[in-house]
């Protein structure tokens, strides 16, 4: 009898280590989805509330606030596109590549192949591929790059059209770069696109000085009412450190507030990119995540760059 009740005490015992271990692996694996981060995958923190409403950062907020507050932002998969492709990028390493949300309020021309659509590409780098998978897929693409050493008006066998220009938040036939450079709703007006609703505005741009004009063309968006005439909006945020340094801290809650006034009037993250696709290649380690990078935007003189694709949930058309 003694040596049943000791074997009910070890049965017993051994179960209930068993049940630890399973809660254990599932609170560990819901974790694990919590704070998934990958170089080409979607986000996937929880959501928001669609009437949530974000606090804005100010000068009281420190760097380490503001660097928490933008990086846990970009992470939230706002939205839940349920057909969507990762399109483009250089075969190597698929920089260059966005995601396309395929649903049908985003992308109409995919249920009505002769319905209109045009899209923006700004910063082309020399790699056309996503622009072209854009145009095979029946839309009219304008790429736009004040860089690269091509004629103005180059038409693509895919039907892209270049233009020697980049976007800014003001028209300049020769800025200090000697580029010329257009608001977009110059360029709207001056491609007969006065009318029309963009699908997809994707903004991959490198500024001389560091960063990129993503944040430019956002204020455009914001403070002329553009974001009402664009489907879908993607950009490589060019997150610059030190964030001691108070202009880089102003530009990382300056692109995070605009970031939140975009949320306010219904535009929502689908996929957010890890861009660490050159700094795996300069230290030869593949395993190289966005996190490694996090610790020096404080101090050093670290950059993190996201991908970020969002759809806009009230597309209509504007005036200009």
């Amino acid at each position: 009898m003694v040596r049943m009740l000791i074997n009910k005490e070890r049965l017993f015992q051994v179960l209930f280590l068993a049940v630890i271990i399973l809660l254990g692996i599932t609170f560990t694996c819901n974790r694990e989805v919590s704070t998934y981060e990958r170089n080409e995958g979607a986000s996937s923190q929880r959501a928001p509330s669609n009437n949530f409403q974000f606090k804005k950062l100010t000068k009281r907020d420190s760097a380490e606030e503001s660097l928490e507050t933008i990086w846990n932002y970009v992470y939230q998969r706002q939205y839940n596109c349920k057909d969507h492709e990762y399109l483009g990028g250089r075969a190597l390493d698929r920089d260059g590549a966005y995601d396309l949300c395929l649903e049908d309020k985003f992308w109409p021309i995919k249920k009505i192949p002769d319905s209109k659509c045009i899209m923006y590409s700004f910063g082309v780098g020399n790699d056309f591929t996503f622009d072209d998978e854009i145009a095979n897929k029946g839309c009219d693409v304008h790429s736009f790059d004040p860089t690269m050493k091509l004629e103005d008006g180059f038409k693509r066998d895919s039907g892209v059209v270049f233009h020697l220009l980049g976007v800014s938040n003001e028209d300049n036939d020769k800025d200090s770069n000697g580029w010329k450079m257009r608001t977009i709703r110059t360029i709207k007006k001056e491609l007969g696109h006065s009318d029309r609703i963009i699908d997809y505005l994707k903004v991959d741009t490198d500024a001389p000085g560091g960063g990129g004009f993503e944040d430019m063309v956002m204020e455009e968006m914001l403070e002329t009412g553009l974001y009402k005439c664009i489907r879908q909006f993607a950009m490589e945020i060019h997150l610059i450190g030190p964030l001691t340094n108070p202009k880089l801290l102003d530009r990382c809650q300056r692109l995070y507030n605009q970031l939140t006034s975009l949320y306010d009037v219904g535009y929502r993250i689908y996929n957010t990119t890890d861009n660490v696709r050159a700094i795996r290649f300069i230290h030869k380690d593949p395993s190289y995540s966005q996190a490694k990078s996090k610790p020096g935007m404080l101090q050093g003189g670290a950059a993190i760059l996201w991908e970020v694709a969002m759809v806009n949930l009230n597309p209509e058309k504007c005036d200009f």
